[in-house]
């Protein structure tokens, strides 16, 4: 086994490797559940400090997020969180593509208020995955969400043989 010493007590760190039966709780990511194998884990004997040695972190958010995308049941705040902060998504302008308030975002969030609606995370889920996927669609769905209903006619009409919308 490697050793190093603890930045904290200044004693030796035992290296270990994380495996299925002792996992490495990953409290980074902000999830309660996410637990990882397979990577070093640096534990001081006398402390209890533990470093672990997390490789291609950017991969392995983006594992976490494609099974949080996935997986069946409502989205936790944690989660609906960790999709947006992944996703590189402001809470206000998830708030406007999602049709909720920022302050019922953030009490979701933060575990004040209870999950989304079914519909409500499912819209989340692919919005999280659509404004990842470009700025063009980001741009797309936020100007979407910033478009208010006023009850007038959307005029469209052939121009250079192409069809636009009109200026009202």
């Amino acid at each position: 086994m490697k050793r190093a010493k603890c930045d904290l007590c200044g004693r030796v760190m035992v290296t270990r490797k994380a495996t299925a039966e002792q996992p490495y709780r990953d409290v980074m990511s902000g999830l309660e559940n996410v637990f990882l194998v397979g990577i070093e884990v640096r534990e001081c004997e006398r402390c209890g400090a533990k470093v672990p040695i997390i490789p291609k972190v950017a991969a392995l958010h983006k594992a976490i997020a494609r099974h949080l995308v996935f997986k069946s049941g409502l989205l936790t705040g944690k989660e609906v969180k960790f999709l947006r902060k992944n996703f590189g998504i402001q809470a206000k302008e998830f708030a406007a593509l999602i049709g909720v308030a920022p302050a019922h975002l953030s009490r979701v969030e933060n575990g004040k208020t209870e999950a989304f609606s079914t519909a409500t995370d499912k819209l989340a889920r692919a919005v999280a995955v659509a404004a990842s996927d470009g700025q063009i669609v980001k741009k797309l769905l936020l100007n979407t969400a910033g478009e208010k209903t006023d009850g007038r006619l959307n005029l469209f009409g052939l121009r250079k043989n192409q069809w636009e919308k009109l200026a009202a």
